[in-house]
C-alpha cells in the first residue's frame, strides 16, 4: 500500500513537472515584443538618446566646428576699426621761448581717432580656407551622425541580450524546479531499496548542476540589466525581443555594396579627402599676392581744430622667401592627403569585410534558426515519451534528468542564435547607417527625430 501511495505521488509530481515545462513553452518562449511593446520601446530608445552624454558632446562638436567656419568666413567680409589715441605729456622743451606757450598747451593733452575699412579684393588662402572649414564641418555632422547610429545600436543589441537572459533565467528556473521534484522521487526510490545510492549522487550532481547555470545566467542578466539603465535609465530593461522588419534588409550582395558607401564613417573620410585636397590648394596659394583695400580717416586732436585726412588705398603683399617654408607646407599638405586616401581604403576595406560575414550570417538565418528549433522539438517530443513512458515503468528517472538537460540546452540554443540573428539585422541597419532611420519610421512619430 506504501509503494502504491508513492507511485501515486509521483505521477502526481510527473504531471505537475509537466504542466510547468508545458506553460513555459507557452509562455517564456513567447520571446518577441508585440507591436504596442515594440512602439514604447523604440519611442524611449529615441528619448534616451537625446538625453545622453554621447549625443550631446557630438552636437557640441558640430557646433564648435561651425563657429570656427564662421570665423572663417568673416576674413572675406569688410572689416571695420576704430584707433583712439590719448596722451598727457610728461615734459616739454622748446628752442624758441616764444612759441612755448601755444604749443604747451595744444600737446600737453591730446586725443586722437582714426576710423579704418578694410575689405580683401584678392586673397586665394582665404577662399580656400573656407572651402576646406566648410568640408570639415560636413565630416563633423557625419561624425556625429555615426556616433549617434553607435549608440542605437549599443542600446539595441543590450535590450536583446536582457531579454535573452531573461528568458534563459526563467527556463533554468523552471529545469531546477523539475530537477529537484525528479531527486525527490530517486530518493523515494533508494530510500524503499528500488534504486542503487549511485543514482542519488547522480540525481544531486545534475540538480547541483542546474542550480550553478542558473547563477551564473542570473549574474548575466543583472550585468545586462545594469548596462541597459546606464544607457536607458527612464526604461525597464527588456523582458522579450524586438523584432526586425523583414523588408527593410538587404538579401541582394550588389545592392549591400551600394549602401555600404551610405556609411557615415566613409562619407565622413570623404569629406576628409576634399578637406586635405583644399588644404593641398591651399599651401600653394601662398605664392600668389594677396590684395585688400583700404578707406581711412584720421582726425587729430578732437580738443583743438578740426584737423584730418581721409584716404583710400590698395594694399599688394606677396611673400618673396620665407625660407622654405611655403615648398615645406605643401609637401606637409601632399603627405595629409596621401594620408586621408589610404585611411578610407582602409575603412572600406575593413566595412566590407565586416558586411561580408554579417550577410552570411542574414542569409542562412532561416537555414540557422530551423535546426536549433527543430533540435529544441524533438528534445520537447523525446523529454515527453519519457515522462509517458517513465509513468509505466519503462524508464528510469534519470534517463528523465538527461531528457530535461537535453532540452533545456536546446532551447537555450535556439534562444542564443535567435538572439545572434537579430543581432546580424541589426549590424547590417548599423552598417549601412540606417539603424537611426528605420527606428524613426517605425515609432511613426516625428516629433520623436533626431537631427
Amino acid at each position: 500500500m506504501k509503494i502504491l501511495n508513492q507511485n501515486i505521488i509521483l505521477i502526481i509530481v510527473l504531471f505537475s513537472i509537466g504542466q510547468s515545462v508545458s506553460s513555459f513553452s507557452e509562455d517564456t518562449l513567447d520571446f518577441e515584443m508585440n507591436p504596442q511593446e515594440q512602439f514604447e520601446f523604440y519611442d524611449s530608445l529615441i528619448s534616451s538618446i537625446k538625453d545622453h552624454p554621447i549625443y550631446l558632446e557630438a552636437q557640441a562638436s558640430v557646433e564648435q566646428t561651425k563657429a570656427s567656419l564662421d570665423i572663417t568666413r568673416s576674413g572675406n567680409k569688410p572689416q571695420i576699426i576704430f584707433q583712439g589715441n590719448i596722451r598727457n605729456s610728461l615734459l616739454q622743451k622748446f628752442e624758441n621761448p616764444l612759441s612755448s606757450l601755444s604749443e604747451s598747451t595744444r600737446d600737453q593733452h591730446r586725443t586722437d581717432g582714426s576710423i579704418i575699412i578694410q575689405q580683401s579684393l584678392f586673397d586665394r588662402t582665404i577662399m580656400e580656407e573656407i572651402e576646406k572649414q566648410e568640408y570639415i564641418f560636413k565630416g563633423d555632422i557625419f561624425e556625429k551622425q555615426q556616433k549617434v547610429s553607435e549608440l542605437t545600436k549599443e542600446m539595441a543589441l543590450v535590450c536583446l541580450d536582457t531579454a535573452a537572459y531573461k528568458i534563459i533565467s526563467d527556463l533554468i528556473d523552471i529545469s531546477v524546479q523539475s530537477h529537484s521534484e525528479i531527486l525527490n522521487r530517486i530518493k523515494m526510490r533508494v530510500d524503499s531499496g528500488r534504486a542503487a545510492q549511485a543514482e542519488m549522487t547522480k540525481a544531486k550532481a545534475r540538480f547541483a548542476e542546474a542550480r550553478a547555470k542558473k547563477i551564473a545566467m542570473d549574474l548575466k542578466l543583472k550585468s545586462s540589466r545594469a548596462t541597459f539603465m546606464q544607457l536607458m535609465p527612464n526604461t525597464k530593461p527588456c523582458k522579450k525581443f524586438i523584432n526586425i522588419d523583414q523588408k527593410d534588409l538587404i538579401i541582394r550582395k550588389t545592392i549591400l555594396e551600394d549602401e555600404l558607401e551610405n556609411n557615415f564613417n566613409l562619407l565622413k573620410a570623404s569629406e576628409i579627402i576634399k578637406a586635405s585636397e583644399t588644404n593641398l590648394e591651399l599651401a600653394k596659394s601662398s605664392y600668389k599676392p594677396r590684395i585688400n583695400f583700404e578707406l581711412r580717416g584720421d582726425r587729430y586732436d578732437f580738443t583743438g581744430p578740426k584737423n584730418y585726412d581721409l584716404y583710400a588705398g590698395i594694399n599688394v603683399n606677396v611673400d618673396i622667401y620665407s625660407g622654405g617654408k611655403r615648398s615645406a607646407m605643401v609637401r606637409l599638405a601632399k603627405e595629409k592627403l596621401k594620408s586621408a586616401r589610404l585611411k578610407r581604403e582602409i575603412f572600406k576595406k575593413s566595412l566590407m569585410a565586416s558586411s561580408e560575414s554579417n550577410f552570411v550570417e542574414i542569409i542562412n538565418t532561416k537555414n540557422r534558426l530551423d535546426v536549433f528549433n527543430n533540435a529544441y522539438e524533438s528534445y520537447g517530443d523525446s523529454r515527453e515519451k519519457l515522462r509517458l513512458q517513465f509513468e509505466s515503468s519503462n524508464v528510469s528517472l534519470l534517463e528523465l534528468l538527461q531528457a530535461e538537460r537535453d532540452y533545456i540546452e536546446s532551447a537555450e540554443l535556439f534562444i542564443l542564435n535567435k538572439k545572434g540573428v537579430i543581432s546580424s539585422q541589426i549590424n547590417q541597419l548599423f552598417l549601412t547607417s540606417k539603424i537611426m532611420k528605420y527606428f524613426e519610421e517605425n515609432i511613426q512619430n516625428d516629433n520623436g527625430a533626431i537631427n
